[in-house]
């Protein structure tokens, strides 16, 4: 009851200090993030952190990175943590999967910062990730959702395909 009289936090802080922050991010599973988001191509998320300060995770498949992003934890006081999120800009100036651009192969569907955002909050907020708390024009993008419905009735798709193959030389490869 008395967390409900405690004042609402800015966006992109929580109530957690930066150890505790720093932990819940530095060991977190993103297995949910990555079944919801992916797009009919394997990928992978790995972390690295920066004890206190930042976490980047990566984003690959076959090898190549997709994407990457970063959460850097500065302390507010001691028992609040502002965490602000980056995704590098390309040479289009934009940040990568922001909705605007088309992939010949995406990896993630985009935009992917409101998916980013949720995965971060309910990691410190202590909560299941939920992409519903995501409005409903950040669900999904054509190409992405052409290539999750592929690989839901048997094509695997790969980043390394090239432009204009056949359905029949996307077929599942070993």
């Amino acid at each position: 009851m008395l967390s409900a009289c405690e004042p609402q936090l800015p966006p992109g802080q929580y109530r957690l200090g930066l150890h505790d922050a720093y932990e819940r991010l530095a060991s977190a599973d993103f297995d949910d993030f990555e079944s919801e988001r992916h797009c009919g191509i394997r990928i992978h998320i790995a972390r690295q952190g920066v004890p206190e300060s930042t976490v980047t995770w990566q984003v690959t498949s076959s090898g190549r990175r997709m994407l990457s992003f970063t959460a850097t934890l500065t302390p507010v006081d001691d028992k609040t943590t502002k965490v602000e999120i980056s995704i590098p800009r390309g040479a289009n100036g934009r940040e990568a999967y922001d909705g605007t651009q088309q992939y010949p192969r995406p990896a993630v569907n985009q935009p992917v910062r409101p998916a980013i955002e949720e995965k971060i909050a309910s990691l410190l907020a202590g909560r299941p990730y939920d992409a519903k708390r995501m409005a409903a024009e950040y669900s999904s993008d054509s190409i992405c959702t052409l290539q999750r419905g592929g690989r839901e009735i048997g094509f695997c798709f790969s980043v390394n395909d090239k432009p204009g193959m056949s359905a029949n030389e996307a077929w599942c490869r070993k």
